[in-house]
């Protein structure tokens, strides 16, 4: 997340949501009774004698005071509701009550009359620091799947097919698609994270040749790295790739790879009958609230689940970094995610055990 301005003595902060932990991190930080601004747009009909008959949408930058926030982690939006205060256009009135939709790539400013509290300070300062961005690609002769990484979570594009069926590389342009590495290249470019790595996989020597490719025609992309050990291309080689040892090594450093550590440290605890874990949201948050998480992961799916309450998870997460313990909000999409699902969408790691 981009901090564009942190003014604690107006208390007022500007940011730029740049992935979806950004996301959850605004609906930890936003609560009600705040001022939020952003940029929306209404339909607008010149009713005027010589107007055009058809409708144009204009932009405007409305400030709402927040009586709703709704996270919807499954298309990557933050829904904050309230009252109008102020408008940017003359033609729209304030008192009406409206609905900013806050997402990835579009500034937001937050103004607290009761002043942001420490913890909330934190986490703006926090979101701000770069985060670990990478690339998988999983590719053999006749398709190739693209997976972009941020923090912990996955992103797949759509699988780009070569059309060809015999050697799919060369030098010249095959069919009215074009050069197969070409097309890949250029969809990775609209979506690629500033300064991330590119790990290529895949069965045969194609994925050879591809990085052969990029290193020689593509320099925007800062590093590009070949990964042994995988057989599977496309989409489903993706999700292979993830659990191959040899990326999961070259990754160690990322908050998923530690993510991956904390869960096989929570299967052992569970095969020796160690009691310094808590599953389900419920007993993570009886265990937060007493100090006892040291670790806690989630499934972004835990938003869907019937008799939870928002509020009631960003007091959960609140509660666990409060006592100085680290929190992780997994994507459901991935086995990682998955695997946390299969124990009720959270899973805590206890400093000691609850009687």
């Amino acid at each position: 997340m981009i901090v564009n301005r942190l003014d604690l003595r107006h208390d007022l902060v500007t940011v730029t949501p740049e992935q979806p932990d950004d996301l959850w991190t605004l609906r930890r930080v936003i609560t009600r009774g705040d001022l939020v601004a952003g940029e929306t747009s209404r339909v607008y009909k010149d009713l005027g004698e010589y107007s055009r008959p058809d409708k144009e949408r204009i932009k405007v930058t409305v400030t709402v005071e927040v009586e709703e926030i709704q996270l919807d982690s499954t298309f990557s939006r933050l829904k904050v509701s309230g009252k109008i205060m102020d408008i940017s256009n003359e033609l729209f009135t304030k008192g009406s009550f409206h609905s900013l939709t806050l997402s990835e790539g579009h500034r937001v400013s937050i103004r607290k009359p009761s002043g942001f509290s420490p913890l909330q300070v934190k986490l703006i300062e926090g979101a701000g620091l770069p985060k670990d961005s990478y690339v998988v690609v999983a590719l053999d002769q006749r398709e190739t799947g693209i997976g972009i990484i941020k923090g912990t979570h996955l992103q797949i594009l759509p699988t780009i097919e070569s059309g060809v069926t015999g050697k799919m590389y060369t030098d010249s342009r095959r069919g009215s698609g074009g050069n197969y590495f070409e097309k890949i290249a250029d969809a990775l470019a609209v979506v690629y994270p500033k300064d991330a790595k590119v790990f290529v996989l895949g069965p045969g020597t194609t994925k050879e040749k591809f990085v052969n490719y990029l290193q020689r025609e593509r320099k925007e992309f800062a590093e590009v790295k070949l990964i042994q050990g995988s057989d599977v291309a496309g989409e489903d080689g993706v999700y292979v790739a993830l659990r191959n040892p040899n990326l999961q090594e070259a990754l160690s450093d990322s908050r998923l790879a530690k993510v991956s550590k904390l869960i096989q440290e929570a299967m052992r605890r569970i095969s020796l009958g160690d009691q310094r874990i808590s599953f389900a949201f419920k007993d993570c948050l009886k265990a937060a609230r007493q100090g006892a998480v040291e670790s806690l992961v989630m499934a972004d799916k835990i938003f869907s689940q019937k008799g939870i309450d928002e509020d009631e998870i960003v007091e959960l997460l609140n509660s666990v970094e409060e006592y100085r313990g680290e929190t992780f909000l997994l994507d459901s999409t991935t086995d990682l995610g998955a695997q946390v699902n299969t124990l009720g969408g959270a899973l805590g790691l206890l400093r000691f055990a609850l009687k």
